[in-house]
């Protein structure tokens, strides 16, 4: 049995811009990929000599993916990506510490009980929400032109029904990112277009307390690198509610944040944002760690060898 709290750094060099968590994340993959993928890392990839990035062979044999369900998520990513340029297979494919290639190791194995995953689901949403599961997309979006005219998209989304209607819920994954800094065409549309698709949706959806609505986005607390992307997937699930432009428009929809307990940037921010919410966005915002999701998992999820590796696989590989 391979124990978690025994892992080191296995490679020659430390990555000076990790702050403690980071580095906490990048010695646990480093000690994932020598002890329980044996395989090595190369020295002279100006990522691979921090220990947390495969070999190029051993990414394309799509070792960054849990084996027993590697099948299925290497023919879902084919589906999702038909091209991929060389950065993005190197990110998906080989990196171990980026967080791209955890919606794929931990949902589409879900796709295959979609009744124990409503489950899951209706318990991290508080109650019987969820008749039943539609779909699971990997990073996913609805039509741009007619939702937000941007290129924010879901991490995860799944579909789901609830008394004869549509709804969804989208998830944002997160492993050790933090906030992020504004692009210049997002600069522009968030800070100085004040008739923004942005702005319309954040005064309308009726998620955001008056003292947000009132004011221009450049003046509230949504325009800071802690909160911007978790308000533009909150308000992009609500530019499909009920949006008579879409093909499928959804009855309701929930924003769920998921990241481990470990990293302490969204411990503080989750909450910090939700104080911004009024009472209906409060019961459409939800955050679980990964440490309570693979629980759930383990709960619900059949009790057979199939899931129960699969879940060891992921409680082993991604709490630090």
């Amino acid at each position: 049995m391979l124990k978690q709290e025994t892992y080191e750094l296995h490679c020659s060099a430390i990555y000076k811009g990790d702050n403690a968590f980071k580095r906490a994340a990048r010695s646990k993959q480093s000690w994932f990929r020598e002890t329980y993928l044996k395989v090595g890392f190369d020295p002279t990839n100006r990522y691979g000599k921090y220990g947390a990035f495969l070999l190029p062979q051993d990414a394309k044999d799509g070792l960054n993916f849990y084996e027993g369900f590697r099948k299925e998520i290497l023919e879902a990513i084919r589906h999702r990506y038909p091209k991929l340029s060389k950065n993005k297979h190197e990110g998906l494919y080989a990196n171990m510490l980026r967080s791209e290639h955890i919606p794929w190791n931990v949902f589409i194995p879900m796709k295959s009980d979609l009744n124990a995953s409503a489950k899951v689901f209706n318990t991290i949403l508080g109650g019987p929400v969820i008749d039943n599961i539609v779909d699971i997309h990997i990073e996913w979006a609805p039509d741009k032109a007619v939702c937000l005219n941007d290129g924010t998209s879901f991490d995860t989304y799944i579909e789901f029904m609830h008394k004869g209607h549509l709804c969804g819920i989208g998830i944002e994954v997160k492993y050790t990112e933090e906030g992020y800094p504004f692009g210049k065409t997002e600069y522009h549309e968030v800070m100085e277009n004040d008739q923004s698709r942005y702005a319309e949706v954040t005064a309308e959806c009726g998620l955001y307390k008056s003292e947000i609505t009132s004011r221009p986005i450049r003046e509230t607390d949504l325009c800071k690198n802690n909160y911007r992307q978790i308000w533009r997937n909150h308000i992009l699930g609500e530019s499909m509610v009920k949006n008579l432009k879409l093909e499928h428009p959804l009855e309701e929809f929930h924003t769920l944040t998921l990241y481990p307990s470990g990293n302490t940037h969204f411990k503080m921010v989750l909450p910090d944002y939700q104080s911004l919410l009024t009472e209906y966005g409060r019961s459409r915002f939800h955050s679980i760690t990964f440490e309570e999701l693979f629980s759930l998992l383990m709960e619900n999820f059949p009790q057979v060898s199939k899931y129960r590796d699969w879940i060891r696989y992921l409680s082993l590989r991604y709490p630090f």
